[in-house]
């Protein structure tokens, strides 16, 4: 072996031992009067309902519209998530959900990491479970990841949830600067999965600088500037997850509500090839994909589709 190749390896063993603290609690506190869910467990998992907004339309006063639950993935915010279209949905007459799993966001359990991903995935079917219970008709909109969570937590409800709203579905990636990993950064990974699955080792927003569509950087900073956002991963978590948003087509092709599939035209992490082929898999008769010009691959494609997305949630 040669001198610099010894150099190499010994510089990507020393990088690859790193590893974040392991938290199981959030490192803020939750706002004053929030509510919890108790998870299976036991877990305090964060919960936020806002009701439809009475003074624009008493019929909105009553909800009577139902409810649309924004799942996040692993990395909620401190602050609800598309506050633009969330409050356009509460003046038509929803009311808007947020929801921590553990280990994100204000819930307890352990960050970045889990044992049992299933605790994780159970944590989304008891929550829909508790929503379809309190609201007629309840509605699901993910985006990226959450998009697969969403599914998974729509296949096994106790009943068929009123209609979904997939943004930018995290199924097949692309190559994007700023957002996908380096072939260093591979070699890393290969070395903790194999070594130390557990370790907190994976930054999952490392580079947000280098992100080239501006709303996408710019949102990418925030994330990194929010102290209630999951930075550090584990592998075997990732690797999960992963899992889990593989089976988004097979999911996809088990439900029959209404879809709204919503791409970001700037989206430079998800194949654009791939909307196309999810509705294809989709097993709903009613499905549309609706193109977002100025959306990228956060909440932009959501935020400049406000009017689009309440008038097809109205719709159905």
């Amino acid at each position: 072996m040669t001198r610099a190749l010894v150099v190499a390896v010994c510089g990507l063993v020393t990088v690859s031992c790193a590893a974040a603290e392991r938290l199981v609690r959030p490192p803020i506190s939750a706002p004053a009067g929030a509510e919890f869910f108790t998870a299976a467990d036991g877990t305090r998992l964060f919960v936020s309902i806002a009701p439809a907004d009475s003074s624009a339309d008493p019929i909105a006063g009553r909800a009577e519209r139902g409810a649309v639950w924004f799942v996040s993935g692993a990395e909620a915010r401190a602050e609800p998530p598309d506050p633009t279209l969330a409050a356009a949905l509460r003046e038509a007459g929803f009311s808007t959900v947020v929801f921590h799993p553990r280990g994100t966001g204000f819930s307890d359990g352990l960050r970045g990491d889990a044992d049992d991903y299933e605790l994780f995935l159970g944590d989304h079917h008891l929550f829909l479970k508790h929503l379809l219970g309190k609201f007629e008709r309840v509605y699901l909109l993910g985006q990226s990841a959450g998009c697969a969570f969403a599914l998974e937590a729509a296949v096994q409800a106790p009943r068929s949830v009123s209609g979904i709203v997939l943004a930018n579905p995290a199924w097949r990636l692309q190559t994007a600067k700023g957002m996908t990993p380096t072939f260093g950064d591979y070699l890393r990974f290969a070395w903790n999965l194999v070594f130390r699955p557990a370790a907190l080792t994976v930054d999952m927003n490392s580079k947000p600088e280098a992100v080239e569509f501006e709303p996408d950087r710019l949102e990418g900073l925030a994330m990194q500037n929010d102290p209630l956002v999951v930075r550090y991963f584990s592998m075997r978590y990732l690797a999960a997850q992963g899992r889990v948003m593989d089976r988004i087509p097979e999911n996809l092709a088990k439900l029959e509500v209404p879809l709204l599939l919503v791409q970001g035209a700037h989206d430079g992490l998800v194949d654009p090839k791939s909307f196309d082929e999810l509705l294809t898999h989709s097993g709903a008769k009613d499905k549309t994909k609706l193109v977002a010009p100025e959306g990228g691959h956060g909440s932009s494609t959501v935020e400049t589709q406000v009017d689009a997305v309440r008038a097809w949630l109205l719709a159905h």
